[in-house]
């Protein structure tokens, strides 16, 4: 029972550890030098042919864009049509209580407000 619980003994084949120590290291050289090496690579050169290649082609010249017409007039009008629409059916909702009235009005007028300002302020033409 002992001797499964026991590491084997190492194989007599096994050389035992070598002596690790700091110092030079000495390397053998396997590969020959080669007889003439290729010039290096000169990115920038690439890169100034790929250029004037690309401009000779007209590539780098922008047209001026098709106008388009504008959605913004609409999506206002909807978007304050939905919202104001929103408010009056909470308004109607309530009853016949004067704090609903008077909080849906003054939604009513904070979304309208807001919206605007958005709109036509705060966003560009799309």
């Amino acid at each position: 029972m002992s001797s499964a619980a026991d590491p084997a003994p190492p194989a007599a084949s096994e050389s035992p550890p070598a002596k690790l120590r700091l110092g030079t290291a000495q390397f053998e050289s396997v590969n020959a030098p080669a007889a003439s090496t290729p010039p290096p690579v000169e990115v920038r050169a690439m890169l100034h042919d790929n250029l004037a290649h690309e401009k000779a082609a007209g590539l780098h010249e922008l047209a001026p864009l098709p106008a388009r017409r504008s959605r913004r007039r609409r999506d206002y009008w909807l978007a304050l049509a939905v919202g104001n629409a929103v408010f009056a059916l909470l308004m109607l909702l309530g009853g016949r209580n004067p704090f609903t009235l008077i909080y849906g009005l003054g939604g009513m007028a904070l979304f309208s407000s807001g919206l605007t300002w958005v709109m036509w302020v705060v966003m560009d033409d799309h």
